[in-house]
């Protein structure tokens, strides 16, 4: 007995019509998650912004003092000081270069590390002689491991605070003093003893 060519026909069709729908299903599934991973990849990028934008927002103002006068010890190398955060996202202080380039503090140089703790120092004072009596900075041989353009950098940022602070540098090395005197003429007080 022979069956009829159609229920042949939809019988041969039905697994291409079942592999059809779940072919579009999955499309469709595909599209929706695509659609979504886009979303929160757009989503995380704009909280990534916000919150950069916010950090930088947030600077401490002894920071940002401390950055002008990293800055001006630096002769400008650095345009200041940032906060980084690392892969923990555990703050660290980090130099910015004039370009907008951080660099750390541990891939800073000798002699740039120690511009950069007399900049946060000097910062200090400052902050702490605009709440309470200003004590006077008193260091001795300060410029021990700058050459001389960054000991002139030095003497001139110890000048800089010297309205709020007084700032007393004692040194026995004479090019110290006379480059007190050709970089601040009478604005520095040079006694020999």
């Amino acid at each position: 007995m022979r069956s009829d060519p159609r229920s042949f026909e939809s019988e041969a069709t039905a697994p291409c019509m079942l592999a059809l729908a779940q072919r579009k299903a999955a499309e469709a599934e595909l599209a929706g998650e695509a659609r979504r991973w886009a979303v929160l990849r757009l989503a995380g990028l704009l909280i990534g912004t916000a919150i950069g934008r916010q950090r930088a927002g947030q600077q401490d103002p002894l920071l940002t003092r401390a950055g002008a006068l990293f800055s001006g010890l630096t002769g400008g190398a650095f345009a200041g000081l940032a906060q980084d955060y690392d892969a923990g996202d555990e703050p660290r202080l980090t130099g910015r270069r004039a370009g907008g380039e951080l660099v750390p503090v541990d891939g800073l140089s000798e002699g740039t590390r120690d511009q950069l703790y007399l900049a946060l120092r000097l910062a200090y004072l400052e902050d702490y002689a605009a709440r309470a009596e200003p004590a006077p900075f008193v260091g001795d041989d300060l410029f021990l491991t700058f050459d001389d353009a960054r000991t002139a950098h030095g003497l001139e940022a110890l000048a800089a605070i010297g309205a709020r602070v007084q700032p007393i540098l004692f040194t026995h090395h004479r090019h110290v003093a006379d480059l007190a005197r050709s970089r601040l003429g009478a604005a520095v007080d040079v006694l020999e003893l």
